[in-house]
């Protein structure tokens, strides 16, 4: 609302910047301790992101995954997602001084995949099933070789990026 009621000019690239710099920061903070799993609160983040989208001249008719495209912005599913995979790597390579072991167990029977693939411990609550360290080994333990060994964090995101091209645009 207040870039609506603030900014004259609706054009693509001073929506967009304005909307990286003082919305999206607030929608991501904390991502990795909470993220939003039930599906009414998923699109209710999600809705802040179609209002933003649909301030840009000549994108109100035009449907939310067209408008992501056309400004080249995620959904923030997939920023959230991205998010995790990120933090899992600085983890996994030491970038954050964490006792890994508390938060995974390394698998034994890997016999395919990357050196790096975690067990799947088994939860029965949500806010078990939902934590930081379940929900992101499916997506941890799919990624291919060259994307889990990269040699720093920038490749690491441009690497999960690429691999996740086809995600990029996806809405719940």
């Amino acid at each position: 609302g207040t870039i609506k009621n603030s900014c004259s000019s609706r054009d693509k690239t001073m929506i967009t910047l304005l909307y990286k710099s003082m919305v999206r920061p607030h929608l991501e903070y904390g991502n990795a301790i909470w993220g939003p799993f039930y599906k009414k609160d998923i699109v209710g983040v999600e809705r802040v992101q179609r209002r933003a989208t649909k301030l840009v001249n000549g994108l109100y008719n035009k449907s939310y995954q067209e408008r992501l495209q056309i400004l080249k912005l995620p959904s923030l599913v997939y920023r959230r997602r991205r998010g995790d995979m990120i933090l899992v790597y600085k983890i996994v390579n030491g970038v954050y001084r964490m006792e890994i072991d508390k938060l995974y167990t390394r698998s034994i029977n890997r016999t395919r995949g990357h050196q790096f693939k975690f067990d799947k411990k088994k939860a029965t609550i949500h806010q078990r099933i939902n934590a930081f360290s379940v929900r992101t080994i499916n997506d941890w333990n799919s990624l291919p070789e060259n994307v889990v060994e990269a040699p720093s964090v920038n490749s690491f995101k441009s690497r999960l990026d690429e691999h996740w091209e086809n995600r990029q645009y996806e809405i719940p």
